[in-house]
């Protein structure tokens, strides 16, 4: 068997699966070690290899069977900093921390940026290592002179597992090198005026070679059966769930779109300059299953929205419910870090519009899903619609009427793939075919499997309906997208007020 680990930002999970792809155990559990204060979104790394360690070990004990291999994967960007010991440097700076957002505002704004962007095709952001780099550089230089190594989430928890500092270009790339040679550059940190930048970075190793024996101790603690144990580093979440989906391995697949924490849209395409338009925040990773590359706008907005909601109008379940179409407009951008893709501004702020005093709260828990929608539509129409159907993947896939309402704004069928473990199966495809227990032309059939539902779009009054409420969200961002800095001024100076009047 193969036992396969995803460590997100709201669960870790594990799978089993045999060498035909069928799926033997799974674990899950919360993520216990993220630790949000305002701006500031950190996550112990000590727990995080617990909870890593605590999934495995109950993955393998339900599978009842010999584990050949593990693979890991787990949240993207980030920057997770070790010693000179291989020891946690403080927490974990997650991707949705926002502190760094006035240096990505700035260096924007100065055109900087542009030479970043050249080289990595995407600008860095909030969410960057090179930006948390350079805010520790601004904010806390005695931590960063006793950082010897950064690292993201899957890089620490392949370290915890084996004992070795290794990475993989799909995921440091975007960041910290040229996306058509496949080097690390020194452009980012030298445009930055970084003190040090590629130097903290471990080895780099590709996708399927990027490989060490699980440690002795570690073997013992989560009941496998010895040291030595191939434990193989995958790609970023992103990718393994795209595999996952289907995008560049089912056919019939023309791009894909994620509702997780955050919101992914993606196209699989030889040639990424090919795209209609590119935002400032879009990012690319060569395909690590074939020929050319995975384009994606990550989005700092997704299913986290729904919460956010519900604390505003403070009703338990404004999260859900069925269809309740009302003129509220609302923009999902209430993440502190802004947002990255397709509107790329550390200052994008949340907003509703159409509001009166019978509004009820699960109008705005509707308009909340029509947001990521339009959000989605968005993104694909820049990166240049393909014949094909979508792929639908994250929590919400598991919910039938956002997939219809997708699909009705998208014009297009969507595929759902609601609780098939995306992200795990995709790992599960990319180990198979490095351990020789599949190839590629047999991936799609044995390990991605066919999707569990196909939605047709609406026509008719509720098709009219989406497109009139899409163009007036868009038309409505266009308007306010221009005061979004000047908010977040006002919003500085009002927390100074605050403690002024503490």
């Amino acid at each position: 068997m193969l036992i396969c680990l995803d460590s997100g930002t709201t669960a870790v999970k594990a799978a089993a699966f045999d060498r035909e792809g069928r799926l033997v155990a799974t674990a899950q559990r919360e993520n216990s070690a993220l630790r949000r204060d305002g701006s500031r979104v950190e996550q112990d790394m000590f727990a995080t290899r617990d909870d890593a360690f605590a999934a495995i070990a109950e993955c393998a004990a339900k599978a009842h069977g010999k584990v050949e291999a593990l693979i890991l994967t787990g949240q993207g960007d980030g920057l997770w900093p070790t010693g000179a010991d291989s020891l946690p440097v403080g927490n974990a700076i997650t991707w949705l921390d926002g502190r760094a957002r006035s240096l990505a505002s700035e260096r924007r704004r100065d055109g900087s940026f542009d030479a970043i962007e050249a080289v990595t095709f995407s600008q860095p952001t909030a969410a960057s290592q090179s930006l948390h780099l350079l805010w520790l550089q601004q904010n806390d230089p005695e931590r960063l002179r006793r950082i010897s190594h950064v690292l993201r989430l899957k890089e620490w928890l392949f370290l915890c597992l084996t004992g070795t500092l290794k990475a993989e270009p799909s995921a440091v790339l975007p960041v910290w090198g040229d996306w058509r040679t496949g080097k690390l550059t020194r452009t980012a940190q030298e445009t930055l005026g970084l003190e040090r930048g590629i130097e903290l970075l471990p080895e780099l190793e590709e996708v399927g070679q990027c490989s060490a024996g699980l440690a002795g101790d570690v073997a013992a603690t989560l009941g496998l059966p010895a040291a030595g144990l191939p434990v193989l580093l995958g790609p970023g979440d992103v990718q393994a769930t795209l595999i996952g989906l289907g995008l560049g391995t089912r056919a019939g697949v023309a791009r894909a779109s994620i509702f997780g924490t955050s919101a992914i849209h993606a196209r699989h395409l030889l040639d990424p300059l090919a795209m209609p338009e590119k935002p400032a925040g879009a990012m690319v990773q060569k395909f690590v299953l074939g020929e050319g590359f995975l384009c994606f706008h990550p989005s700092f907005n997704g299913a986290t929205l729904f919460r956010h909601v519900a604390n505003l109008v403070g009703q338990d379940g404004a999260d859900g419910g069925k269809p309740t179409y009302s003129n509220v407009v609302l923009h999902p951008f209430f993440e502190p870090g802004g947002e990255r893709a397709p509107y790329t501004s550390p200052h994008a702020r949340g907003a509703a519009f159409g509001l009166s005093a019978a509004t009820r709260p699960e109008e705005l828990a509707w308009a909340a899903r029509e947001a990521l929608a339009f959000v989605a539509c968005k993104s694909h129409d820049m990166m240049g619609h393909a014949d094909g159907e979508l792929a639908l993947g994250g929590g919400l896939a598991a919910d039938p009427d956002f997939g219809k309402f997708l699909a009705t704004t998208m014009k297009a069928p969507v595929q759902t793939m609601a609780g098939a473990h995306a992200g795990l199966r995709g790992l599960g495809a990319i180990a198979a075919v490095t351990l020789g227990w599949a190839n590629s032309s047999e991936v799609a059939s044995r390990w991605i499997g066919a999707p569990d539902a196909r939605i047709e779009p609406d026509i008719g009054r509720v098709a009219d309906y989406a497109a009139q409420k899409f163009d007036i969200f868009s038309r409505l961002v266009d308007a306010m997208s221009p005061l979004w800095e000047e908010l977040g001024v006002l919003g500085d100076r009002a927390t100074e007020l605050r403690k002024e009047c503490a």
